[in-house]
């Protein structure tokens, strides 16, 4: 009958053309699926049919605006997602597929028969080479040591949470929240973003930390007592769990390291500086005693970038060597701002700014803190943190809103 007209004909290229999808658990179209692939979670499985489907009838599909039917919803909702929003392998097959103009289209299971059929009745052996080309490798997305990486993935196997949650990706999510387990409800939400990799669960690119190790990260995200917003911005780059906002705002909330050396409020507003176009063209430079020491500070105004310098001596040849020194690595700035200390009102600095050809600023005499917006915050680091060079490192790490 398929061989027969109506049903076979020539293909005619000023109709429109439709693909019809569908992944069961171990075939789709008219293949079987590599024992990797059969370990996909079913949204990867549906949209890698739309890969296979394209693929297979390139010269159909390429150049023109095509419609593509798939029996599972959420794969609409993928396709309108920013890339950096889906998971790591779903984003491989999206990009695979940004070669052609896809319109995708949700139909129910029952009345896609012909591509239902076929992903159930597949040959069992195939003459196509089978190369994983979606394969990924999720600790490289991740700052984590394989050891810890390895920690986690043991913590994860004895999870129930995780268990519970890799089999619900693995096998499909139901039709209804309330038919999943009490203890994965939370997740509901999420379930169009979550992908189960090397045994551990992946919100985009974030790892869902297990349960049993939540209490160590919110210890680790706080070592440096960086502050409600900093912390929750920092940790939202890496991972993700249900409430994860509320539990680090509760932590440094309850932290009397934090209650002790909370900021004062600001008696006077100050108005901000203009925030150059590009990094390094405009730095504020700074002098502060901490410990019986003193400290040359040097921020750059759009990046929020700090260097800081241990002075030998207060007077301005030390403090200028460690400007040139910075002006090597990063180049020499615009303007550099900076108060009216005896250092930067030297004719020894003004010598400094003519030879390097910059144009050095100083803040109002009876106003110096206007150019010390990071003193107070780089004092606090020093005084909080039991390492200084890690809680530097977890500052410049942290992502910054306005950027």
């Amino acid at each position: 009958m398929v061989t027969n007209t109506p049903v076979l004909t020539y293909f005619d290229p000023e109709k429109p053309v439709l693909l019809t999808v569908d992944s069961s658990s171990t075939g789709l179209g008219s293949r079987a699926l590599t024992t990797t692939q059969q370990k996909y979670s079913q949204l990867e499985k549906e949209t890698l049919a739309i890969v296979y489907g394209c693929q297979k009838f390139h010269q159909y599909v390429y150049g023109r605006r095509i419609q593509v039917e798939t029996d599972h919803k959420p794969l609409q909702s993928i396709f309108r997602k920013p890339l950096h929003d889906i998971p790591v392998r779903l984003q491989k097959m999206v990009l695979t597929l940004q070669c052609y103009d896809l319109d995708v289209t949700y139909k129910p299971g029952n009345t896609l028969v012909v591509a239902d059929h076929l992903s159930r009745n597949y040959l069992k052996e195939t003459t196509e080479k089978l190369v994983d080309e979606f394969s990924v490798n999720a600790l490289s997305y991740l700052p984590l040591s394989p050891g810890k990486y390895a920690e986690l993935q043991k913590s994860a196997s004895a999870d129930l949470e995780t268990i519970l949650l890799s089999k619900a990706i693995l096998e499909g999510w139901p039709e209804s929240r309330d038919q999943l387990p009490v203890e994965i409800r939370t997740y509901w939400n999420y379930r169009d973003e979550l992908a189960c990799i090397d045994g551990l669960i992946y919100k985009g690119l974030r790892l869902v930390i297990p349960q049993t190790c939540r209490k160590e990260m919110l210890a680790r995200i706080h070592e440096s007592h960086l502050g409600i917003v900093k912390c929750k911005a920092m940790a939202r780059e890496v991972m993700f769990w249900p409430s994860m906002g509320s539990h680090i705002k509760d932590i440094i909330s309850k932290c009397s390291i934090c209650a002790t050396h909370q900021r004062q409020n600001q008696r006077e507003s100050i108005i901000p500086h203009k925030i150059p176009d590009r990094p390094w063209s405009k730095i504020a430079m700074d002098l502060f005693e901490f410990n019986g020491h003193q400290y040359l500070l040097s921020v750059d105004f759009y990046s929020k970038w700090p260097e800081i310098a241990k002075l030998e001596q207060p007077n301005s040849s030390c403090v200028i060597q460690h400007p040139k020194s910075l002006f090597a690595r990063y180049g020499i700035p615009d303007e550099a701002l900076s108060d009216n200390g005896p250092q930067f009102a030297s004719a020894e600095f003004r010598k400094f700014a003519q030879d390097y050809e910059f144009r050095h600023l100083t803040s109002s005499p009876h106003f110096p803190q206007s150019n010390g917006q990071m003193v107070q915050t780089i004092k606090h680091l020093l005084e909080k943190a039991k390492d200084f060079y890690l809680a530097i490192l977890d500052y410049r790490n942290t992502p910054l809103e306005e950027l």
